[in-house]
C-alpha cells in the first residue's frame, strides 16, 4: 500500500510524467527533422546522428522507466516491502538509462564538434571532454549497478539493513558524474566562439551560426539547476519522495540536450524553407505583375488606342483643345453617364469638326447634336446588349 499524508495528495509525480512526455515527444520531432535534413536536404548521415538516434531511443527507455515509477507510487511516500523491491528496480533502469543517454549525448556532440573545428587544440579539447565524461559515465553505471551486490532482489533488503555501500560514497559518484556534464556542457557551450573568433564570415553570419552552435549546449543551464537537487539521490530514506525534483530535471537535461543538439544541425533545411518561401512569394509577384502587363495590353489593344487617340487629339481641356479655339474649330462635346453601373454604357461623343461660327456657343445644342447624328463617332464601353 502506497500512504499519502495531506502534503502528497496531489502527487507531485503527475509533473514529472507530464514533462516526461512532453520531452519525449519533443525529442523524436527534432530526430525526425535532423534524420531528413542528413539524409535528404544534404545526403552526409554522419556518426554523430547516429549517436544521436541511439540516445534518443536510450532516452525512451528512461522515460519509459519515469512513467512506470509514477504511476506506481513515484512521488509518495512508499511503505510497502514489495512495492519498494518493485519500484527499486525501475529506479536502477532509469537510473543507468540516464546515465548511458547522457554519456552518448556527450560523444554525439563531440563528435559534431569535431567536423568543424579549425584548430587542432580544439579537436584535443573535445577528445579529452569526451573521454572524462565517457570514463565518469561509466563509473556511475556501474555503482549504480552494484552499490547493494549484484542479485537486484536483494537490494530492498540489504538497504534497509544498512549493508550497502555509505551515503558519503553515494553523495561523491553523484556529484562526480554531475559534475564532469555540467563541465563538458559549459565546454561545449563556449567553444563555438573559439571556432569563429577567426572565421572569414561576416559579422552577422558570425553570430548566427554561433547562436546556432550554442544552441546544442543549452543543456548546459538544466544541468547546472539539476546540480542543486542532486543530493536527493542519496536520500535512502524515503526515496520516492526526495527524488522527485532531481528526476524532473533528470528528464529535462538530456531531453533538452536532444533537442538544442538537433537544433544546431537544422540550418540546412532552415535555409531551404526560406529559399522555398522566398520563390512562392515572388512567383507570386510574378503572376501580379502579368496580371497588370495583362490589363495594360489590354488597354494597348488598337480599339482602344483609337478612341484614346481620338480622345486625346479632341479633348477640351489639353493644349490640342487651345489649338482648336485658335483655329476656330467646332467644340467638343462629351455626353457620359454619371453612374457607373454594371453593364451600362459610359462612353463619350465626340462629334466630328465643325464650320467655325462667330457665336458657336450660342447655338442650340439640341438641334446641333440632332443635325450631326449622322456624322458623330461612338468610343467607350457600352453594355452586352448593345447591337
Amino acid at each position: 500500500m502506497v500512504l499519502h499524508d495531506s502534503k502528497s495528495i496531489a502527487r507531485r509525480g503527475e509533473q514529472v510524467e507530464s514533462i516526461a512526455i512532453a520531452f519525449l515527444v519533443l525529442s523524436w520531432f527534432f530526430i525526425a527533422l535532423r534524420i531528413w535534413t542528413r539524409t535528404h536536404v544534404i545526403s552526409n548521415f554522419g556518426w554523430d546522428d547516429s549517436a544521436m538516434v541511439f540516445a534518443g531511443m536510450i532516452f525512451t527507455v528512461y522515460c519509459a522507466c519515469i512513467l512506470f515509477i509514477e504511476a506506481n507510487g513515484g512521488g509518495t511516500h512508499v511503505t510497502s516491502v514489495a512495492q519498494l523491491t518493485m519500484l527499486t528496480k525501475w529506479t536502477i533502469a532509469g537510473e543507468v538509462t540516464y546515465i548511458v543517454t547522457v554519456m552518448v549525448l556527450k560523444i554525439s556532440l563531440g563528435i559534431f564538434f569535431a567536423r568543424i573545428v579549425v584548430k587542432s587544440w580544439q579537436l584535443v579539447l573535445i577528445y579529452v571532454t569526451v573521454a572524462v565524461t565517457i570514463i565518469s559515465s561509466m563509473a556511475s553505471f556501474f555503482y549504480c549497478l552494484f552499490r547493494c551486490g549484484p542479485n537486484l532482489n536483494d537490494y530492498v533488503f540489504r538497504q534497509l539493513a544498512n549493508r550497502c555501500t555509505a551515503q558519503a560514497l553515494d553523495r561523491f559518484f553523484a556529484y562526480q558524474h554531475a559534475s564532469f556534464t555540467t563541465l563538458s556542457d559549459c565546454i561545449f557551450a563556449i567553444l563555438p566562439i573559439f571556432i569563429l573568433w577567426n572565421t572569414s564570415l561576416g559579422r552577422r553570419s558570425k553570430i548566427s551560426v554561433g547562436v546556432i552552435l550554442s544552441l546544442a549546449a543549452l543543456g548546459c543551464i538544466c544541468s547546472i539547476i539539476r546540480f542543486r537537487y542532486v543530493d536527493g539521490l542519496t536520500q535512502v530514506d524515503d526515496f520516492f519522495w526526495n527524488a522527485v525534483n532531481v528526476s524532473l530535471w533528470s528528464t529535462i537535461e538530456p531531453g533538452a540536450g536532444i533537442i538544442a543538439g538537433c537544433l544546431a544541425t537544422l540550418r540546412p533545411l532552415l535555409k531551404r524553407a526560406f529559399v522555398k518561401a522566398r520563390s512562392i512569394r515572388s512567383s507570386a509577384s510574378k503572376s501580379l505583375k502579368q496580371a497588370s502587363r495583362s490589363v495594360r495590353s489590354n488597354e494597348d489593344s488598337p480599339k482602344h488606342k483609337n478612341c484614346t487617340a481620338n480622345n486625346s487629339k479632341d479633348s477640351h481641356s489639353g493644349t490640342d483643345t487651345d489649338i482648336e479655339a485658335q483655329h476656330g474649330l467646332g467644340q467638343v462635346i462629351e455626353l457620359g453617364s454619371d453612374i457607373n453601373k454594371k453593364g451600362e454604357s459610359t462612353g463619350c461623343i465626340l462629334p466630328q469638326d465643325q464650320e467655325p461660327g462667330p457665336f458657336p456657343l450660342q447655338r442650340d445644342r439640341s438641334l446641333e447634336l440632332d443635325r450631326q447624328s449622322s456624322r458623330t463617332l461612338h468610343c467607350g464601353r457600352y453594355s452586352h446588349d448593345t447591337p
